[in-house]
This record gives structure tokens, sequence and C-alpha cells, in this order.
């Protein structure tokens, strides 16, 4: 899915186009029920970390490229329910569908379920989808949501330069703030990772 912030930073993009390359084996009717789980030794990357959500999906919305444990993008950034990342294609190889991440500014897991693409906006960093190692990460967000809130949370939350990021991280690192890093509540602009949203972008 694509999607795109309006105004200063970086700029992910996210596409539903039909996905190609290496997928991590699904789990087996015996392991349906368990955690998730990908058996490779944890590395930490330096990367780029940029956000996005229900209004900035193109079209507007939660749908993904890639399910491995969702339907549509989502997660309570749990090890066992990481929350929905993107990347671009070209990282197929390094960072398959299914791959878990931890992020630790942020203090959650994700897991890949979507693309980024060039399909996005005709300007800004991201124009030309997610270059080299960037993970754009589903923030939240419904058709309910104020979507100016939304996107402001992503700017907030959308570091300056390239973070630390665990590839394949273990199981038992600290969560803060399990559920979506956006959420509705308390009206009108919700809360962002822990915070309530100020006054939204006009």
């Amino acid at each position: 899915m694509r999607r795109s912030l309006l105004l200063a930073g970086f700029i992910g993009l996210a596409s539903c186009a039909q996905s190609i390359g290496p997928v991590v084996p699904p789990l087996s009717p015996a392991e349906s029920n368990m955690c998730y789980i990908t058996k490779r030794d944890p590395t930490t990357v330096e990367a780029t970390i940029t956000f996005y959500g229900w209004p900035d999906n193109s079209p507007p919305g939660n749908k993904i490229a890639h399910g491995i444990i969702h339907k549509h993008a989502g997660g309570d950034g749990t090890y066992c329910n990481p929350t929905t990342f993107a990347t671009e294609r070209s990282n197929n190889q390094r960072i398959p569908y299914g791959i878990k991440i931890y992020v630790p500014f942020l203090k959650q897991y994700f897991i890949r379920e979507d693309d980024c693409a060039p399909s996005g906006p005709t300007s800004g960093s991201g124009s030309n989808g997610c270059f080299k190692l960037w993970f754009d990460l589903w923030v939240g967000g419904t058709a309910k949501s104020n979507k100016h809130a939304v996107i402001k949370c992503e700017q907030t939350l959308t570091p300056n330069g390239q973070v630390k990021v665990i590839l394949y991280p273990r199981d038992g690192l600290p969560v803060a703030f399990p559920g979506p890093l956006y959420r509705n509540q308390p009206p009108p602009n919700g809360t962002c990772h822990g915070k309530r949203e100020g006054p939204s972008l006009n």
C-alpha cells in the first residue's frame, strides 16, 4: 500500500501491488495456534524509519501486499503479534516477507507484510520508494480516525537520521504501549504511542 507523509521529514511508500520475492515459510497446521517464530540469529542494523497509516495508504485503508499473520495491516507490537511494516522489493533477499524486527526506540516488534514502491508522491525524499535499508512502519488508524492527527503522529515518531533496528529479534525484549502506535481515543485527536495528541494539523 502506498503512503506519504504530508510535510517535512522522510516519506515512505508502501504498495499493494502483487508481491514477489522470498517469503518466510508459513506455519504448519500443527503450529497454527502457536507464536510465529523465525529461527535466525539476531542482527543489528542501521536503518531509516518512517510511518504510514490508514489515511495516507493508497488507497486509504489497511490493505497489505503479502499478509503473513494478518489479513490487513495491524498488530500490537508484541513478539507474537508484531505490527505490519513495508520495505522496498530490492530488500527481498535480506528482508523477506515474514521477517520480524524490533525497533528499540519504540520498544515494539514488527513483521514484514507490505511493499514500498515508486508509485508515491511526485516530490519528497520518498518519491522513489523506500531507498536502501528503509522500514515503513504501520502506525494504525481507521476510517473514523482524525486523518491529520494520524499523520501528525507519523511525523512526531519519525526520527532524524538512521536508527538501530534488530533483525530476527529474540522474544522477551521490552514492549512499550502494546497496541497500535496511533489510537483514536481520546477524541478528538487520539493518542500517539502512549501520549495524548495535541491539536491536529490543518
